[in-house]
């Protein structure tokens, strides 16, 4: 009997220790899954740089400064049971808050709309075909089909979806892809990018258009295009409004714009460091030396500074500049053509 006793009682022991171990079991496994689940329930996305030689442990630490992760723990021990702790790639990304962890996990080390964003910055004053170039050299476009796509297909494209682009007459979307700096995706495409520059620039420049255009003398088309002569002559903002007042007041008397930065746009090139009497002989109508007026598009993709110059020139009455010989970036600003050819003695 005593025997017996003793029986039951172990059997009861070894019971109560597995419904424990389970309930342990079951406490841990709803652990796990909380770790492991999303810290949001709805989008809230955040780029992300993994730095080249970053380890496991030091991503985990960075994802939960960011608030994406719930445990660096949790993260570390995945990648270590999936076998992907020597497997997360360096690079930019765009990561949200409603993913799980091993979803970052795959974002980390396989190749989704998600991964490796590629950082691009497109400088004030490029061109459209210098994007392209930028655009190339990050593998991300073929530079001679983005740009041909830009200048005759983006606009009836997108139009729709950007109805300002009426306001330009051409199917040329030269000077409206706004200069920034931007991530995109390996897999993005000319219709994409472009998208995403010209919702920047819907952002940044249609603002100022609108709150300023009932006291702009040229039209909206005019203004960016002069704009990007003033991006491209003026080295320091403070003198843009400036250099802008002496275009608007040869515009007022039909003289000749004269700007070398059309002219070398006129050449095919990017840039020139000094323009050539035999150049101002070129046939373009981006020739202003020879063509009066406005040349017919943007030469370049302006900032938000020269195109504020463009719609508010400084009220002066001069008709020329000229750099300093000092090449310290600011212009020596004359009357007449006397003055003019004595400024460059």
């Amino acid at each position: 009997m005593e025997k017996l006793r003793v029986k039951r009682s172990t059997q009861l022991g070894l019971m109560i220790s597995i419904g424990v171990l389970a309930l342990v079991g079951v406490g841990a496994s709803l652990w796990v899954d909380h770790a492991l689940a999303p810290v949001r329930a709805v989008p809230a996305f955040s780029v992300v740089y993994v730095p080249p030689g970053y380890r496991a442990t030091q991503i985990a630490d960075l994802l939960a400064k960011r608030g994406l992760i719930r445990s660096r723990f949790t993260f570390i021990v995945w990648t270590k049971i999936t076998g992907k702790e020597s497997h997360l790639w360096a690079g930019y990304y765009n990561i949200s808050g409603h993913f799980s962890v091993p979803f970052i996990v795959k974002v980390l080390t396989e190749h989704t709309i998600y991964s490796r964003l590629v950082r691009v910055t497109i400088p004030e004053g490029y061109s459209l075909q210098q994007i392209g170039d930028v655009l190339e050299k990050q593998e991300l476009v073929n530079a001679t089909e983005f740009v041909q796509y830009v200048r005759n297909d983006a606009k009836l494209e997108l139009l729709a979806q950007f109805p300002w682009m009426v306001m330009i007459p051409t199917h040329n979307l030269e000077g409206v892809l706004y200069p920034d700096t931007y991530m995109f995706p390996p897999s993005a495409t000319d219709r994409m990018i472009v998208k995403v520059l010209l919702s920047a620039f819907s952002r940044q420049v249609l603002p100022v258009w609108n709150t300023a255009s009932q006291n702009a003398t040229l039209n909206f088309y005019n203004t960016l295009t002069l704009a990007s002569m003033i991006e491209k002559e003026a080295v320091l903002q403070d003198e843009m409004p400036i250099i802008s007042g002496v275009f608007h007041n040869r515009l007022a008397i039909n003289m000749p714009l004269a700007s070398d930065p059309t002219v070398v746009y006129a050449l095919g090139l990017a840039w020139k460091q000094t323009v050539l009497y035999r150049d101002l002989k070129v046939e373009s109508p981006y020739n202003t030396y020879r063509n009066r007026g406005l040349p017919p598009t943007p030469i370049a993709s302006p900032g938000i500074a020269a195109f504020k110059a463009a719609l508010a020139p400084r009220d002066v009455d001069y008709l020329f500049f000229v750099a300093t010989p000092s090449h310290d970036g600011r212009h020596i600003f004359t009357r007449t053509y006397r003055e003019h050819l004595a400024a460059q003695k």
